[in-house]
């Protein structure tokens, strides 16, 4: 194995100082076995680094691994490690020093202890100079009265190493009354050498919301609310607290204050009192513009945005806190009454009680540091984003058709758009102040401003991940090193696996889990936030739906996979594994004997009718469209993360009863534009399939069988398709983001030339036709910066450059001959499907089950 380079540069004029750094890195197949074979390498000096795998490929090497380290670097400098493989595999790291004691588990740092006091929500650090600091997260509902944190367990070690060690600990908040208001899961990161405290705190409602009439709106009766989710440090004495509002900023004031209130009320931009900030009444909920400091009789200083450090020093220690993302995720506030200290996550000068929709959750970080050395500000504010080469993915082949080092071409000039456009990616949070702790994240739908009148307000509308375009931020970090697609790659994951997953196990099984659809075409979100369908909106741009829930046709997965290998998240490597199991049971049900007689009535009962008129009915139970894409795509992203062969053999049998190397193409009626257009959704996700069984040397039955089956649909589009704009008659709304959707099929052409041999020449001819006429149209269009097209880009991108190389070494030329049955349900096989699915009603028969199918569908309590 070749070495790695990771390049690190402090470019913010920020000294780093101890700032922990941690980054996913690819491997090629078969070149390492553990972790003890790898070295991180400061020229010729080792580094301490704890290496973890994320993933292994089939013969059991791994295939990313991450990364944790500290790294020093003066403002304005650069650095490359190296990662290596050693000749001689490294001892396993020595264990972590901690323990477990009467007073609960105990990390051991240089500058103090770190006090887990069992099933508490709270923890103690006492520092080497005899100082105590106890620390307790703090919830108050909706009157302001306290709640009680009632742990599921003990402090676990969810992870550890030599660089730091996660303390664990999960479970529920309930009132006075002993009722369940929300379900909490705290992690803490302590790191050994320099005692700094990361801590995340996920809080979650998990009951369902009620939707009356498919409608999402804030006040469901499924939601909760509360006054303030803190959490309070207590101090030793009434000591002076040192308050920076600006911490990354050298030239910010700096207040010395006894007592004090930092409160972030809005997020101080041009459209601090958007519409998006309204509450269940249909109220703006923003009070001021920016952050105000305040002492318990004056106000001290006000701002914009604030990146606030408050520290104490005392006789023998230190005491830092800072908060990422304090203004993004706002409202938010650090204070200090007495000898309290206190971390406003979400703080009680808010003017309305926070509301957590059924489903919903919100993870919030601090970090709390005992160690005046380090760089706490840089680590919250400006954390080091380490870059590896686009030669490394390459060679790792971590993104199918990834080519590194290409000269750039018009979509490139186009996608660059999205980082330093006008209206880049950035810049659109502004338009509509996306901004809070339930939108941060998110991208502005601006597309779905298009026919609004000159000088009207843009409708507040939310993307929700539609096509992707966590997987292309990604994909773009790899290839052009730039951060700031990694920061828009990890901004929208954590808002996505947060806000946008329907994170209950109360509702019917096809919304459980489930990703929301963006918001409704063409309309405001109004109180339905980023759940689509709100009570407002009297129509929909679906004819005849006015209301809904989470769909097939609205699932992406993909990016959550390659965040959690960039970055070693976890809730990323979750959500995949939720989606998954919701694409399932949305197409497989769950079973029950209702819900298999509506499937029969459904499905069986129509193809018994077309029989009996003497129809010839397709063995295909699934659709030809985008929802089938991604539910393929889910599956496979689950195999890889899962490493079972059960996820596979689950996507080989969508497959089988899907496309059909002898399908009657015409029957499918693809040309009909507005409602077949997403076959082409489901053609990549089939080349997709495809390109990962080359990838691991599978040519097996399944393979060919593929192969002849979508080649014989690409086939048909050399002779058949045509611009989708080329009869703008057919298009409800014809705009540009149909010349985006043709880029679909020149990918496509490109993906055949790889593996149709023969006729690779017309392939290439016909894609690179295509490729150039659609993007040289958007190239000159007055919508190439809205969303949707640039995500479109995105999602399809690289196709074009492994064509362009024309090798197709590694693809068998041609398939075995196989004698394939056609796709016709004969008598036989369609009483065998009643038939087992009859059983399938008996066996799963529960009383209980039917009265909850009954209930969650007719919105019974």
């Amino acid at each position: 194995m070749e070495k790695i380079s990771i390049r690190l540069e402090a470019k913010n004029g920020i000294k780093r100082v101890s700032e922990p750094v941690g980054l996913g890195i690819p491997l090629p197949k078969g070149a390492i076995q553990t972790p003890h074979q790898l070295s991180l390498m400061d020229d010729q000096q080792p580094v301490c680094a704890q290496l973890e795998p994320l993933a292994h490929w089939p013969d059991g090497s791994i295939r990313w691994v991450h990364a944790s380290f500290l790294i020093s670097l003066d403002a304005g400098s650069a650095k490359e490690l190296n990662l290596a493989k050693t000749e001689l595999p490294s001892s396993p790291d020595p264990e972590p020093y901690f323990n477990q004691t009467l007073d609960g588990l105990v990390v051991q740092t240089p500058v103090g202890s770190v006090y887990l006091k069992p099933d508490t929500l709270a923890w103690r650090f006492n520092s080497t100079g005899s100082e105590s600091f106890y620390s307790k997260v703090t919830l108050r509902d909706e009157t302001g009265a306290p709640c009680s944190a009632k742990a599921d367990s003990t402090w676990e070690i969810a992870k550890k190493g030599p660089v730091f060690v996660t303390a664990r600990i999960k479970g529920q908040w309930q009132t006075q009354n002993n009722d369940l208001l929300a379900q909490f899961d705290c992690e803490l990161r302590i790191f050994l050498e320099t005692g700094l405290i990361q801590v995340e705190l996920t809080t979650h409602n998990p009951k369902r919301a009620r939707h009356s009439g498919g409608l999402w709106d804030l006040g469901d009766a499924g939601s909760v609310y509360f006054q303030e989710l803190a959490v309070e440090t207590t101090l030793s004495a009434e000591i002076l607290a040192q308050v920076t509002p600006q911490a990354t900023d050298k030239t910010s004031d700096v207040f010395h204050l006894p007592e004090f209130n930092l409160y972030q009320d809005s997020s101080g931009g041009r459209n601090w009192q958007s519409r998006n900030h309204i509450n269940r009444n249909g109220e703006v909920s923003t009070q001021f513009c920016g952050y105000r400091l305040s002492s318990p009789d004056s106000l001290v200083h006000e701002g914009k945005r604030a990146d606030p450090l408050v520290s104490i020093d005392y006789d023998g220690g230190h005491l830092a806190l800072a908060i990422p993302d304090f203004w993004q995720n706002f409202p938010t506030s650090i204070r200090k009454e007495e000898n309290t200290l206190t971390i406003g996550l979400f703080p009680k000068d808010a003017k309305n009680a926070y509301e957590l929709q059924g489903g919903e959750q919100k993870t919030l970080h601090f970090l709390m540091d005992h160690n005046a050395s380090n760089s706490i500000p840089a680590t919250a504010y400006a954390p080091l984003v380490p870059v590896l080469t686009p030669e490394c993915y390459e060679q790792a082949d971590v993104f199918p058709w990834f080519k590194a080092n290409v000269h750039p071409g018009v979509i490139d000039e186009l996608i660059a758009e999205g980082l330093d456009g006008d209206s880049n990616f950035f810049a659109k949070r502004e338009v509509i102040d996306e901004f809070g702790w339930r939108n941060f994240g998110d991208i502005f739908a601006d597309h779905e401003s298009l026919y609004q009148a000159e000088g009207e307000l843009p409708f507040i509308s939310h993307y929700n991940n539609q096509y992707d375009p966590l997987y292309g931020f990604a994909r773009q970090f790899a290839l052009t090193g730039d951060k700031r697609w990694f920061r828009l790659m990890d901004d929208l994951a954590r808002h996505v696996t947060d806000i946008d997953i329907y994170h209950t196990e109360e509702d019917r099984s096809e919304y459980n889990n489930g990703l929301f659809w963006h918001t409704d075409h063409y309309l405001d979100a109004y109180t339905a936030t980023h759940r689509t369908f709100s009570r407002f909106n009297d129509s929909s741009s679906t004819p005849g739906q006015t209301g809904g829930g989470p769909a097939e046709e609205h699932c992406y997965s993909t990016g959550l996979l390659y965040h959690h290998y960039l970055t070693g998240n976890e809730k990323s490597r979750q959500a995949v594994f939720e989606l998954a199991r919701w694409m399932t049971a949305l197409h497989e049900g769950q079973g029950g004997f209702l819900e298999q007689m509506l499937a029969l009535k459904k499905r069986e009962v129509p193809a018994l009718k077309k029989i009996i008129r003497g129809e010839t009915v397709s063995t295909h139970r699934y659709g030809f469209n985008r929802g089938t894409g991604n539910y393929l795509n889910t599956l496979l992203d689950a195999w890889i993360l899962d490493e079972k062969e059960s996820w596979l053999q689950q996507a080989e049998a969508v497959i089988r009863k899907t496309i059909h190397p002898l399908d009657v193409i015409e029957n499918r009626d693809l040309l009909d534009v507005e409602n077949r257009w997403s076959y082409l959704v489901l053609l990549a996700a089939l080349f997709r399939y495809l390109y990962l069984k080359l990838q691991i040397g599978s040519y097996d039955e399944q393979y060919d069988y593929t192969k002849e089956s979508v080649l014989r649909y690409t086939h048909w589009m050399l002779s058949n398709e045509r611009p989708f704009m080329e009869d703008k008659s057919q298009l409800e709304f014809p705009n540009d983001t149909w010349v985006a959707q043709d880029v679909r099929k020149a990918m496509l052409m490109f993906q055949a030339s790889e593996l149709d041999h023969e006729n690779a020449e017309q392939y290439r001819k016909q894609g690179q036709k295509w490729l150039q006429e659609h993007t040289e149209t958007l190239k000159h269009s007055k919508e190439r910066h809205f969303s949707r097209i640039l995500i479109i880009l995105m999602q399809n991108y690289g196709p074009q450059l492994a064509a362009s190389s024309s090798d197709s070494t590694n693809n068998p030329a041609a398939p075995a001959q196989h004698h394939w049955t056609p796709p016709v349900l004969t008598w036989r096989l369609l009483f065998s499907r009643i038939g087992g699915r009859a059983l399938r009603a008996l066996v799963t028969f529960r009383p209980s089950r039917e009265k909850s199918w009954l209930n969650t569908r007719l919105d019974r309590h």
